[in-house]
């Protein structure tokens, strides 16, 4: 169990895989941080655009998500951080900032040529980090204590 947990999340399935997962790892109490990556295209014509076009979608689900998390008594906070880096870079340094024990991380599992084209943020993550990383792929089995966790922080 950790006192404080950074989950880094895109908005998506994958990252909310992760979610259930930071949850049960996180202890009574503690503190999550939702960290989230908007990233944006460098060069004279194109600054300051999101890399993803759905990102103020993106941006209102991971909100929701927080202020769900809270209205059930979690202690949690959201964090977006505009950049032209590396997400995975920007991820482990939020993560040294804001004195987290771990930094909890969703994977789409890409393998062969796509895998290798796309890259891995969670891999680049994982190299940049000073704390424990971990990745959960979008098909982990539920546990028996999941619920129990989310349940148990409301108390």
């Amino acid at each position: 169990m950790y006192a404080t947990i950074l989950w880094a999340t895109d908005g998506s399935h994958e990252a909310d895989v992760a979610l259930q997962e930071a949850l049960r790892l996180l202890e009574p109490g503690g503190r999550l941080i939702a960290f989230h990556c908007d990233q944006r295209f460098i060069g004279s014509r194109a600054s300051g655009i999101p890399i993803f076009p759905d990102e103020d979608d993106r941006r209102r689900r991971v909100a929701e998500q927080v202020d769900q998390l809270r209205d059930e008594g979690i202690n949690a906070e959201l964090v977006i951080e505009c950049t032209t880096r590396d997400a995975g870079a920007e991820v482990a340094a939020a993560a040294e900032n804001e004195h987290v024990d771990a930094i909890v991380c969703g994977t789409r599992g890409l393998h062969g040529i796509v895998g290798f084209l796309a890259g891995s943020t969670a891999s680049r993550v994982a190299r940049h980090a000073t704390v424990p990383v971990m990745v959960v792929p979008v098909d982990t089995p539920a546990h028996p204590d999941r619920n129990a966790a989310v349940e148990g922080a409301a108390v």
